[in-house]
């Protein structure tokens, strides 16, 4: 057990009154960029800040969101700091071969889930849910996006299938009747389905692994050209047309964020933050580590203040 384990443990449990009281947690995902969320989430867990009654992850997202509410944050930490980094998760060199996944999902769900300290998946059962984003890809039909529940689905498959993403993952997560991909190609910030259940914007926390402002680009002809060699055949032309288009869906689900439920309390790296999807750099990771304890603790003390 590591020092920041330990002290972490003796911390949780303690909650400082007059820290806000928000219900749902939602955290984008984002690949490597989850380290900020989970030094976020480290920051809420050293001060014993558990306050919600469902969270909501997308890919990066779930996973650290699931290590959260199992009061086990230490796993997604220690796993951007040695598992993630090494190359039998990155595997570059297989982007040339068609069988071979880029991702390696199956070795993450192993070495770190199922780990020598493994998740807690009977405490999962029995404490809040975590609302994990999967993209269901029929064959002839649009995308659509399925919220899995930790409490009631399998949450090896569901974080599988949460971080598979496009071309990198190799074909299709299958669970029951579905073929899923990326929870975050149609709902990468899902605030909206919790808005949905009933729950309002001031009860609702927004952790982003993009700075203020990010806007996301429409995809490179080269990009194109992969997707749409990738996914040639006929019964995914809706796939891909929704892999082409997903820079319009975010930006406004960002805009929609940030400019009409403005009730909703969000937390955004610094315009430094120098962490990508795919980054191996150890020293960019424990500086993005270290910028996500830094907003985790500047949002519990600003609004401890202000209550």
């Amino acid at each position: 057990m590591s020092i920041i384990q330990s002290i972490s443990n003796t911390l949780q449990g303690k909650i400082t009154s007059g820290f806000p009281k928000k219900k749902v947690l939602v955290l984008e995902g984002g690949g490597m960029r989850g380290i900020f969320l989970t030094g976020v989430l480290q920051a809420f867990a050293d001060r014993g800040y558990f306050p919600f009654k469902k969270i909501f992850g997308s890919s990066a997202g779930a996973l650290t969101g699931t290590a959260y509410a199992a009061r086990q944050i230490y796993i997604a930490r220690d796993a951007f700091f040695s598992e993630l980094l090494s190359g039998n998760f990155i595997q570059l060199s297989n982007i040339l071969r068609a069988e071979q996944h880029i991702l390696n999902l199956d070795w993450m769900v192993e070495t770190i889930i199922q780990g020598q300290d493994p998740l807690n998946i009977k405490y999962l059962k029995r404490t809040i849910p975590v609302i994990i984003t999967a993209t269901h890809c029929s064959e002839h039909n649009p995308p659509e996006t399925i919220y899995l529940n930790s409490k009631k689905d399998d949450i090896l498959v569901s974080l599988k299938a949460t971080a598979a993403i496009p071309v990198l993952y190799r074909g299709f997560v299958h669970y029951g009747d579905y073929e899923f991909l990326d929870g975050g190609l149609l709902d990468p910030v899902p605030y909206k389905k919790a808005l949905e259940m009933g729950y309002k914007e001031d009860e609702i926390l927004v952790v982003l692994t993009r700075k203020k402002g990010y806007r996301k680009k429409e995809e490179s002809f080269w990009i194109r050209t992969i997707y749409e060699s990738y996914y040639r055949e006929e019964k995914y032309r809706f796939l891909v047309q929704a892999l082409e288009n997903r820079f319009m869906m975010y930006n406004r689900i960002i805009d929609e964020l940030e400019h009409v439920h403005t009730g909703i309390d969000i937390i955004t790296p610094p315009d430094d933050f120098n962490v990508d999807r795919l980054s191996k750099d150890p020293r960019r990771i424990m500086e993005g580590f270290e910028q996500g304890v830094h907003a985790g603790r500047n949002f519990l003390w600003q609004t401890h203040e202000e209550n």
